[in-house]
């Protein structure tokens, strides 16, 4: 964070005008630490009274929709005029989990045409430059960078239980229930204050892990029972899945959440790469055990990036080639980590 210091006391300085219009913007398909970030930095605003609104290229999953004013926000998808107008009228953008304006999908256009402020709270490697950059790569997620953001912005205080539970909940999403990208100490003090602060980790967990439909089930089933396969050669466990497959089991956003990460429970699998047809692309979901370093893979061959130990990517190609795409190249990613494994 002492890199981080002196633009955080910009930012201060910039958001003590009350008048200020924002908009928070997080990446496409927003996962918890997204949503998390997004919920508690416009509780802040909210808590500030300043004009502030949340708008998504696409729509926020139904898993995390419990979280407070997450159920406000825009989609370009169905509003996009006003997402058009909101941008135009902001002083400031806040970009929060993603490094970079590519990863905002269809608002991407108009961010770059965008005349005022971007701030960027991120934990991603390669960040773009902007306006205020807050980024570092040591935390385990952009919930717990953006905690330390408002302790040294508005004071501890402004913390209360809803803001906690947002927050711990990219904690816990992002690391997988705290199983990696979690070995910083100060992870675990920052949970510790939250709960001092109200948090209620039990209903977290609930909301996050607890709650199922039964077609969800039936979807992770069958990806389990049919489709995932164990490469011959290497410690690699793959999940391909069609777009049909996801018809069928009546699929909606957030219901292949941790399924990625089942395959890497088996003893002798060190990455798992889950490969999703979408109606205009294909994405892969990386995941991988010690300090292999999946987000060399999907950087590499994938339009992708990530962290160490999870990354994502997509192609515009069919499922079938994606997955050929991935078992060609599993042997370059494997040699140029033989010695991690």
């Amino acid at each position: 964070m002492k890199s981080n210091s002196i633009i955080i006391e910009r930012l201060k300085e910039r958001l003590s005008d009350k008048r200020l219009k924002i908009v928070i913007i997080p990446h496409i398909s927003p996962d918890g630490d997204a949503v998390g970030s997004c919920s508690a930095l416009w509780q802040v605003f909210d808590r500030l009274s300043m004009h502030c609104h949340l708008i998504t290229c696409d729509y926020i999953p139904d898993y995390l929709k419990w979280l407070k004013r997450i159920p406000d926000a825009i989609s370009f998808q169905n509003r996009p005029q006003e997402c058009r107008r909101l941008i135009r009228q902001a002083d400031l953008i806040f970009m929060m989990d993603h490094n970079t304006i590519k990863r905002e999908g269809d608002l991407e256009p108009l961010v770059r045409e965008f005349r005022g402020d971007k701030v960027m709270i991120d934990h991603h490697p390669e960040p773009d430059d902007v306006d205020y950059r807050i980024s570092d790569i040591s935390v385990s997620s952009t919930c717990e960078l953006l905690y330390q953001v408002i302790l040294k912005i508005w004071g501890r205080e402004m913390v209360d239980r809803d803001m906690a539970n947002a927050i711990y909940s990219g904690i816990s999403t992002d690391t997988g229930g705290l199983s990696h990208n979690s070995s910083c100490p100060q992870t675990y003090r920052v949970i510790a204050d939250l709960l001092e602060l109200g948090l209620d980790k039990g209903y977290v967990h609930e909301q996050l892990y607890q709650r199922n439909t039964l077609s969800r089930l039936r979807l992770t089933g069958n990806c389990l029972l049919n489709k995932l396969t164990i490469d011959e050669k290497y410690p690699l466990a793959v999940i391909p899945i069609t777009l049909q497959e996801l018809e069928l089991y009546d699929y909606k956003d957030g219901d292949l959440e941790g399924l990625v990460n089942v395959p890497l429970s088996i003893e002798h699998i060190r990455v798992s790469v889950q490969i999703t047809e979408r109606k205009e692309k294909v994405k892969l979901s990386f995941r991988s055990k010690g300090d292999i370093p999946v987000n060399l893979w999907a950087k590499e061959y994938f339009n992708g990036g990530g962290h160490q130990n999870a990354a994502g990517g997509q192609m515009p190609l069919p499922l079938e080639e994606v997955t050929k795409k991935l078992r060609d190249t599993a042997e370059w990613f494997f040699k140029q980590i033989s010695d991690k494994i």
